[in-house]
């Protein structure tokens, strides 16, 4: 039975990490090592489940594919089989892609409403050809997010891209898809905060201020006060203007510069096809509001844990921002009751196993 006819995982059941750090569901004793400043609004738009993705009911799920987009083995594998035939067919159309690219098709008969497919390295023959895998994984979660609001995805979910078959250690690919999107994220931001200044203030008025313009009106009115003063203009040897001078080399150089022409006309087109620039991307039609790490293996979920209270520390004022195995006063009664208020299958498994592996984490 395909998944498509399961009971969908619709996007409000997915506890974010703030969420996980109020209920004490993540462990934030590590905080202290913290590589990323605390956010609570990037807190609050990145969520965690450990659970099948092809029941996420979200805008669109990230697909770990190989290079033909045909369907493997794995998630790739689970995906195609749950979207149905459909999505080969919509992919045969694609003609493929490449490491670290991204391209997007319809979920078909998946709740999501989209599919990104991004081709992940295989570790180990990057290593051997001399390339870094690390950019090339980069590559992957930063195209999906570009693909995204191209497409006006607004929520978007990443398994463990190129992990398994492809043998990135889980460790080191939790760590970089956490950094990278922490970075994406405050991009983002500030690409937001720019376009609201331009709305408030005017696009001139921000450009003269970041392009130096106060800078470039001071020199003007400062060569204008030169010429009030009659600066003189400089001049040849004998007073005469140059610039005659000039035009004459010119006039003289006009029919050898002719013959140049007519000569390498046929290369010159040539040169133009090769120089001519690729077609430029669409623009940004939304913005990225929710990034959801879909894990599956206990071993992703044990990486993932060690790295976003490190990419994602929670903020003072968020209650489990400390560590609970030392809880303050009224703390444990407050999380008690948001236990008791949010129903228990909501976090789909992942507060099980964040609990199992920091209670093995305190015995040893």
């Amino acid at each position: 039975m395909s998944s498509f006819n399961r009971q969908p995982i619709p996007l409000d059941r997915i506890p974010s990490l703030t969420t996980l750090y109020e209920q004490g569901k993540l462990d934030a004793s590590i905080a202290a090592s913290a590589r990323a400043p605390p956010n609570k609004k990037i807190n609050d738009a990145v969520l965690l489940i450990q659970a099948d993705m092809t029941k996420l009911q979200v805008d669109a799920i990230v697909n770990a594919a190989n290079k033909s987009l045909l369907g493997g083995g794995g998630i790739d594998g689970a995906i195609h089989r749950a979207a149905g035939e459909e999505l080969y067919y919509e992919c045969l159309d694609l003609n493929g892609c490449e490491t670290g690219q991204a391209k997007i098709t319809k979920g078909h008969r998946l709740p999501a409403k989209h599919i990104i497919h991004t081709v992940g390295p295989i570790y180990w023959d990057q290593k051997e050809a001399g390339r870094d895998p690390a950019k090339l994984l980069k590559d992957c979660y930063v195209n999906s997010l570009d693909v995204a609001r191209r497409n006006g995805c607004k929520s978007i979910a990443f398994c463990c891209v190129s992990t398994g078959i492809y043998g990135y250690p889980n460790s080191k690919a939790a760590e970089l898809a956490c950094e990278t999107i922490r970075t994406y994220l405050e991009k983002q931001a500030d690409e937001e905060g720019e376009a609201k200044s331009k709305e408030l203030f005017g696009e001139d008025s921000a450009s003269d201020e970041s392009s130096g313009g106060v800078k470039l009106k001071e020199e003007g009115l400062q060569g204008e006060k030169g010429e009030e003063k009659g600066e003189e203009k400089p001049e040849g040897e004998k007073g005469e203007v140059t610039e005659p001078a000039v035009v004459q080399s010119e006039q003289a150089e006009i029919p050898e510069k002719a013959e140049e022409t007519e000569e390498t006309t046929t290369t010159s087109k040539e040169d133009a096809e090769k120089e001519t620039p690729p077609a430029q991307e669409p623009e940004f039609n939304c913005m990225v509001e929710k990034v959801i790490f879909c894990l599956f293996m206990e071993k992703d979920v044990s990486a993932y844990q060690k790295y976003l209270p490190a990419w994602f520390p929670p903020s003072e004022d968020v209650e489990g921002g400390l560590d609970k195995s030392k809880p303050t006063e009224g703390s444990s009664e407050n999380a008690r009751l948001a236990e008791e208020e949010t129903p228990k299958k909501d976090d789909n498994g992942v507060g099980e196993a964040m609990e199992r592996l920091r209670q093995k984490t305190a015995e040893n």
